[in-house]
């Protein structure tokens, strides 16, 4: 007689020794792979990385008028470990090139760095296990322009929008409102202005100041240095109300022997004046007029015009903006 379960148990016994062996020389495996990628990365290796370059200690009353290689190709020695470091880096470090270290060149404001002849400055910027052999290229080239320098205005490019009952009360200030920008002469001499960066205020109802980035939004500007990254904008904000007057039309060169009859002879001005100035505002510092020499030939109108007002006041709307006439001789 036959016991099926009997069989079935040594199968599962079977499969559990064979999974046990497969594991173990997976593990086998692993260890091998760990220790051999220790020696590997342990030995030394010599390889080229890219860096990002500066350059320090430009003179002071020069610039630099072409463009000089932004990365340089570095053969570096050292262990596995520390060339997969950099490899892995997001950021590689700055590799600085000293400019003091140029020497002249026959054509004037000319010069030439060898890179590899000041091969000792750059190892010091690595690691001591580190070890610079090459530097590419090997010559950087530079040329000089002289160095000048002119105070330009400060355009603030700030939007503001007031809550309802609010406006400015004066214009933006901007502290300080010129500065100065250095650089070549060539360059320097196209530049007139420079901008802040875009800024947006909602709902405002109170005079603030804010610091305002200047931005380099042009080819010019970006060859250039700021005596200063940012300045002070001032906004004076005020509640204000509206106020209304009528004003009689003035009429303007009228010739001699002429009448010209207006229709009405009165204009209605409305206008926005801060609450504190409200009652210095008065029809005396008006004026509304129509002017004669205006008329054109098959119009029955004539637009008013409002020659004075205070400075106090804005938004000033007329009402009506043109009055019907008639000429008597």
């Amino acid at each position: 007689m036959k016991i099926p379960f009997l069989h079935n148990g040594s199968a599962e016994k079977k499969r559990i020794h064979l999974n046990r062996r497969f594991i173990t020389f997976l593990f086998c495996i692993a260890i091998s792979t760990f220790f051999w990628l220790m020696m590997s990365l342990s030995k030394e290796y010599v390889i080229e990385l890219n860096f990002p370059v500066s350059y320090i200690n430009p003179p002071a009353d020069k610039v630099i008028a072409n463009r000089l290689p932004s990365t340089i190709d570095i053969e570096i020695r050292s262990t596995g470990f520390n060339i997969l470091i950099y490899k892995l880096k997001h950021r590689k470090e700055v590799v600085q090139v000293d400019i003091k270290d140029s020497k002249p060149l026959p054509v004037k404001n000319h010069y030439y760095l060898t890179a590899n002849s000041r091969i000792d400055k750059i190892t010091r910027q690595f690691d001591n296990d580190i070890k610079v052999l090459k530097v590419f290229p090997d010559t950087i080239f530079l040329n000089f322009n002289k160095k000048v320098a002119k105070k330009v205005p400060v355009k603030a490019n700030l939007k503001i929008v007031f809550n309802k009952h609010y406006q400015q009360s004066d214009s933006v200030k901007i502290v300080p409102d010129f500065i100065t920008i250095s650089g070549a002469a060539d360059v320097v001499n196209k530049i007139n202005y420079v901008e802040t960066e875009p800024v947006s205020l909602k709902n405002v109802n109170d005079s603030l100041a804010i610091n305002l980035h200047v931005i380099k939004n042009t080819q010019e500007l970006k060859q250039v240095d700021l005596s200063q990254p940012t300045v002070r904008a001032s906004v004076n904000v005020t509640k204000f109300t509206e106020g209304n007057i009528e004003l009689p039309i003035e009429v303007e060169n009228l010739p001699k022997g002429y009448s010209l009859k207006i229709f009405p002879d009165k204009v209605s001005v409305k206008y926005h004046v801060a609450f504190q100035n409200y009652e210095k505002i008065n029809a005396l510092q008006f004026r509304a007029v129509v002017d004669y020499t205006r008329i054109e030939q098959g119009s029955t109108k004539l637009k008013v015009q409002l020659l004075k007002f205070p400075a106090e006041v804005s938004a000033v709307k007329l009402n009506p903006e043109k009055v019907e006439y008639i000429i008597r001789k």
